[in-house]
């Protein structure tokens, strides 16, 4: 065996902390084994009060614990987790509840949590006696003539002459030799044991990437039907009106004229009046399929546009913004203008704070578009329409804070839509009235088409924070 190198000696050392990290880890994971084993018997016999209380806190407290091990593994191993986790929030029903607790994700945390338990502790014991055996028995063996006779040094064995203080060292070697070899060996088997276990098998992870794709392609296909509908919705109430009243005047102006010239001369004006508004009619509708300031300046000046006309104060920051597919950043900025809209129809704020910025993974590039409010709050998205949605968007869904958000208006901005949130819409599931948050449920379902989420916190008091991830690489 060579010489320890510095590199070794800085690999040794980080093996050491991440085995200790564990170790205290260990704790939450015991504490939430016993809570486990507590509950299990209110569950089978039948004391499903007590079982239903408990059960939503256990399972988010596990999920919470499986998600940091296996960022904490990724991190030490170099790995690259192949997909998100679920978030767990809000309130269930027994159904719902039957369904996450008898989930593939809460069988892999169960198994992790028996394997971390079982392991980790003796890891970081390990960990910390076998470097310090090394030590002590390396450094302190030679002076065991400073130790009364009635009180020997007392290291592995008793140190009482320099044949015992020479094996003392001799064992303290082998400590440092252990711990060599064995540190790497077992940070590595705990991180690759996390992995295992919380990574879903190659058909699990398949078959999840299909019933993502389904459902993100049913909320692309929603969302196209609505902007559908709302482009039929403003041409016909728009530019179509206004332009059957063109034809009424021109009709009008011709009768006048047989008869008398001078008569038709208002009706012309009003016909070019008409004609007028039909064509700012659609222009207005061009602009809401694609708006074209975005191909002139970009998201960042298309962004800088929007929040100069908002009749809150509004404050802008796009450091860190990359350029992104055209379609990305036209969903960013209708979900920009919905949310600006919301706060100013419902939010009572006096300061909204826009944030745009790129976010790197080594998955892929996100699309940020965080809107911060300091408004009332206590708002709320509409639940999918079916307890089986429910459980999808649960499943994929992260609401910090009291998992509510702002009430919307639902047409306040070009291409929200309204209605509730499709499956794939990462939306929080609460308690909500049916007919409130239309507009935020219009922002989750065109984020969903593209693959993304939406993130929503606002308590009661506020503030109201929305954050719409868009990956680019939809």
């Amino acid at each position: 065996m060579r010489w320890p190198t510095q590199a070794g000696l800085r690999a040794r050392a980080a093996d050491a902390v991440f085995l200790l990290r564990e170790a205290v880890y260990w704790f939450a994971s015991l504490g939430t084994l016993m809570v486990a084993l507590v509950l299990l018997p209110f569950l089978s016999l039948g004391l499903l009060g007590i079982g239903l209380y408990l059960l939503p806190g256990v399972l988010r407290i596990l999920d919470l614990l499986a998600a940091r091990a296996q960022e904490r593994a990724a991190g030490f191993a170099g790995a690259v987790i192949p997909f998100n986790r679920r978030r767990l929030g809000g309130r269930y029903s027994f159904g719902e509840l039957a369904t996450l607790a008898t989930a593939p994700e809460t069988k892999r945390d169960v198994s992790w949590l028996l394997f971390h338990a079982a392991f980790a502790l003796l890891a970081g014991a390990l960990a910390i006696a076998l470097p310090a055996g090394a030590l002590l028995n390396l450094l302190v063996s030679p002076f065991w003539m400073l130790f009364p006779a009635d009180a020997p040094l007392e290291m592995t064995i008793a140190v009482t002459s320099w044949p015992t203080a020479f094996l003392g060292m001799l064992l303290g070697a082998v400590y440092g030799v252990l711990a060599w070899l064995l540190l790497p060996w077992m940070a590595r088997r705990m991180s690759e044991g996390t992995l295992a276990i919380l990574s879903p098998r190659r058909y699990e992870e398949l078959s999840r990437r299909i019933q993502d794709l389904s459902a993100a392609r049913a909320s692309a296909l929603a969302a196209h039907a609505a902007e559908l509908r709302r482009i039929e919705r403003e041409l016909h109430d728009g530019a179509q009106n206004r332009l059957v009243g063109v034809v009424m005047m021109l009709g009008l102006a011709q009768r006048a004229a047989e008869t008398d010239p001078a008569a038709a001369v208002p009706f012309l004006a009003r016909a070019q009046d008409a004609a007028s508004e039909a064509l700012a009619g659609l222009r207005a509708a061009v602009h809401d399929i694609y708006p074209p300031v975005l191909d002139e300046l970009g998201l960042g000046g298309a962004a800088s546009a929007l929040t100069s006309r908002s009749p809150i104060p509004c404050s802008l920051d796009v450091e860190g913004l990359l350029r992104a597919p055209a379609a990305v950043e036209s969903a960013a900025y209708f979900v920009l203008a919905e949310a600006l809209t919301n706060a100013a129809k419902h939010s009572g704020a006096s300061r909204i704070e826009v944030v745009l910025r790129t976010e790197s993974t080594p998955r892929e590039d996100v699309l940020v578009v965080e809107v911060t409010d300091d408004g009332r709050g206590g708002a709320a998205v509409p639940p999918p329409d079916s307890a089986a949605a429910a459980v999808s968007a649960v499943a994929r869904t992260s609401v910090p804070g009291t998992g509510t958000g702002a009430p919307g208006a639902g047409d306040g901005a070009p291409g929200a839509g309204a209605g509730a949130g499709t499956a794939a819409a990462a939306v929080g599931v609460g308690t909500v009235d049916a007919g409130s948050g239309t507009g935020l449920a219009g922002i989750a379902r065109r984020a969903a088409a593209f693959g993304g989420r939406l993130v929503l916190s606002s308590p009661e008091g506020g503030p109201t924070k929305v954050r719409v991830e868009l990956p680019c690489a939809f």
